[in-house]
């Protein structure tokens, strides 16, 4: 096989690599199947194109070959039979009446095959066209990247891999398209071990730079992802509280209904309560337990129902502080809701008005009840004590003592069958090393914070389709509020065998003022949150706070400093435990890095957009007057450049074909088939002189009778400084 059949041959074979990356997101979008089949009728075309098969023989293979898919694909008939002959006439018949009638809907899916391999037919015939005559594919190329990223970004494919694919397969055809095009137009091949040299060279940059790029950490996404707007701006998103509507966008308050999670919020500052206390609280309403993939419900659990009166000890499954800890909070509603604000640590709540309490430990809503109907309860207290936990304890939770849970947890441990398996993977890598749950909880916490992820209530993504709530947020977006940062972490923890349960209620709000030293605060609808609470065998539950910008931190004792035995002497304070490693922080520091850089530096220029608007305004007017004046000035840049050159054969020859481009640019073009004498005495027509002859008599006699030596330079720079200037003038 000739040099020039192996260059042909390795220039069809990354384009139609090129191709089956643009066909995947095709086959995967449509669930058409079958990517293999279709990969194997392109790989035939372009073999038919490499060898030059005649038409006469190339059609009916391929048609044979299409015929032989169809039948295969939709019946079990044997391809040889006449009974499979018949299928296809039929097909044909039904099909033909379908599109005459424009009955689209007729229109069978063997018949739609068809038509899509025709579709593939005249791509492979464009593409074979670009590659044998135009010996370029810069278009194919920038479409089928732009295809796969769009997809990539605006629909479920993933296109990581195929875009670094694509990258790699279409600047190896284009170098080696270059290296045939050049070959071509000096009528010269190449030696072996220089062209094996150049394709080894750009064939391993290009792979390992590829490789490098895919590999090494990346910067978080600077500015937002766009599709968690448009997702989240969709017609069927709520704006009702916790349904489902029609509105636009969903209102940001308390609601019930949370099967479907995600979309941007409506912004609502009207009051729901104030409260008089001594302390920040977080304000609980309601848990939740089964993770559906795309919101929370309440498993089929039978409720457990206490009843309390004014003033008797609520029995809540999370025990009390202190009891000398004790304080009170004065809750003042300014919305009607029938049930309690629960601080946490909460022991009983009194009232002036008559009204029973109603515990339902499945979901733990503490309900307002008067002659046994729900009712809105204006103004009570309640009693509390916040719950405080040893330190101690807590690093000593033993991960071994998760299997001691009893049944009683499973719906706390609930998780879809269809949760992709790299959310478990994720969880797993993120409390790898951690010796205790506790660790594990908390290096979830953090997780967040350290990780790209934004809060955002604008650009939360909605999911479509089959696609998890989780999984999107914490691996494709990486956007959106409370919401997506706490059932994210319920899911993590749930994935490594912790019970964790997802919280409703309301986050602290904003003191207004201040009673006999006491801070009243003032809770909105801007203030309805969400967050976690995990349980820790022999500790209870406890809360975590996962979203970015809000603080729920747990009351710690830090009793770290352990008694000794009395035999033993003196008593000594240990050392302080040392910080865990982060890793996850470690792994994404360069990222982090690279991310502040490219933040500060985006700011910087959206802080001057203005400036730089002008600024690419008044480049691009002087741009348009450089191009269309470039007469008058191409002279004073082409001849000082090339007089920093050697006088030798390689600038000679650059300058003769740098001369040819300014000839052709200004509309003396070289017909087809015209030889280069013929074209160099029509130039001196043009000019009256005789220097066109001259370069062209030297080009000729170096380039094709290697007489590149006895060549007076000087002389023909400038005669090449005098056609040049001429073009100018």
């Amino acid at each position: 096989m000739s040099k020039k059949a192996v260059l042909s041959f390795f220039i069809y074979f990354f384009v139609f690599v090129l191709t089956v990356e643009w066909l995947k997101p095709v086959i995967e979008l449509t669930d058409t199947d079958h990517l293999y089949l279709f990969s194997l009728y392109l790989f035939i075309s372009f073999l038919f194109y490499f060898i030059r098969l005649k038409w006469y023989y190339a059609a009916p293979i391929k048609i044979v070959f299409i015929c032989w898919v169809i039948i295969s694909i939709y019946t079990d008939l044997s391809f040889i039979s006449s009974d499979a002959f018949a299928y296809l006439i039929e097909a044909i018949r039904v099909n033909t009446v379908a599109l005459i009638s424009r009955e689209w809907l007729e229109v069978t899916n063997p018949f739609r095959t068809f038509l899509f391999f025709l579709l593939l037919w005249m791509t492979t015939y464009l593409l074979n066209y670009w590659i044998r005559v135009r010996k370029n594919i810069l278009l194919f190329f920038i479409l089928t990247i732009l295809f796969i990223t769009i997809l990539d970004t605006f629909s479920p494919y993933n296109g990581e891999k195929s875009i670094m694919i694509a990258l790699i397969s279409g600047f190896i055809a284009m170098g080696l398209l270059y290296a045939q095009r050049v070959g071509t137009e000096n009528k010269e091949q190449a030696k072996t071990p220089l062209l094996l040299g150049g394709i080894g060279s750009l064939v391993a940059i290009l792979v390992i730079s590829g490789a490098l790029a895919f590999i090494l950490p990346k910067a978080g996404p600077t500015w937002p992802d766009p599709v968690p707007f448009f997702t989240a701006a969709k017609p069927s998103a709520s704006s009702e509280e916790g349904g489902n509507g029609s509105g636009v966008h969903k209102k940001v308050g308390y609601g019930e209904n949370d099967e479907n999670l995600g979309g941007a919020f409506v912004a609502d500052d009207t009051p729901v309560f104030t409260a008089a206390v001594p302390t920040r609280q977080y304000w609980k309403i309601e848990t939740k337990d089964t993770y559906t993939s795309k919101g929370w419900i309440l498993s089929n659990t039978e409720a457990k129902i206490s009843s309390y009166n004014l003033g008797e000890s609520i029995q809540s499954d999370i025990t009390p502080g202190e009891e000398e800890r004790t304080a009170t909070a004065s809750v003042s509603m300014l919305q009607e809701y029938p049930f309690v604000m629960q601080p946490y640590g909460i022991k009983q709540v009194d009232a002036l008005e008559p009204f029973t309490l109603s515990w339902n430990e499945t979901n733990q809503k503490l309900s307002t009840f008067n002659g046994g109907s729900a009712v809105p309860i204006t103004n009570y207290d309640v009693a509390y004590s916040e719950p405080v936990y040893s330190l101690k304890a807590l690093r000593n939770t033993k991960i071994e003592s998760l299997d001691s849970l009893t049944s009683e947890f499973d719906r706390y441990l609930q998780l879809p069958e269809t949760l992709p398996t790299r959310v478990r993977e994720l969880a797993t890598s993120i409390t790898e090393g951690d010796g205790n749950l506790y660790e594990k909880a908390k290096s979830i916490e953090r997780y967040f914070k350290q990780n790209g992820f934004r809060y955002n209530e604008e650009l939360a993504a909605i999911p479509e389709g089959n696609t998890d709530y989780v999984d999107q947020f914490l691996f494709d977006t990486k956007v959106g509020y409370c919401d997506n940062f706490s059932t994210s972490m319920v899911v993590l923890l749930r994935s490594e065998g912790i019970p964790a349960r997802w919280v409703k209620g309301f986050a602290p709000g904003e003191i207004v003022e201040r009673e006999d030293s006491i801070p009243i605060y003032e809770i909105t609808n801007n203030n309805a949150h969400s967050w976690v609470e995990a349980y820790f065998p022999n500790i209870g539950w406890m809360t975590f706070e996962p979203t970015i910008g809000f603080t729920n931190s747990a009351n710690l004792n830090y009793d770290l400093d352990i008694q000794t035995d009395e035999l033993e002497a003196p008593k000594q304070t240990p050392a302080p435990t040392p910080k865990k490693p982060e890793p996850a922080k470690e792994r994404t520091e360069v990222s982090e890095k690279l991310t502040k850089v490219l933040s500060d530096s985006i700011n910087w220029v959206l802080d001057r957009k203005a400036t730089f608007i002008w600024i690419i305004i008044g480049l691009a007017f002087f741009g348009l007057l450089a191009y269309r004046f470039r007469r008058k000035w191409l002279s004073k840049v082409l001849i000082p450049l090339y007089r920093t050159r050697k006088d030798d054969w390689d600038s000679f020859e650059k300058m003769y074909h740098q001369l040819l481009k300014q000839l052709h640019a200004y509309g003396y073009v070289k017909e087809q088939g015209q030889t280069l004498t013929d074209y160099a005495t029509q130039i001196d027509g043009y000019f009256n002189g005789n220097h066109m002859k001259q370069l062209t008599s030297v080009y000729e006699r170096g380039f094709y009778g290697g007489n590149k030596v006895e060549v007076d330079y000087p002389l023909m720079r400038e005669s090449w400084e005098n056609l040049i200037n001429q073009l100018s003038s």
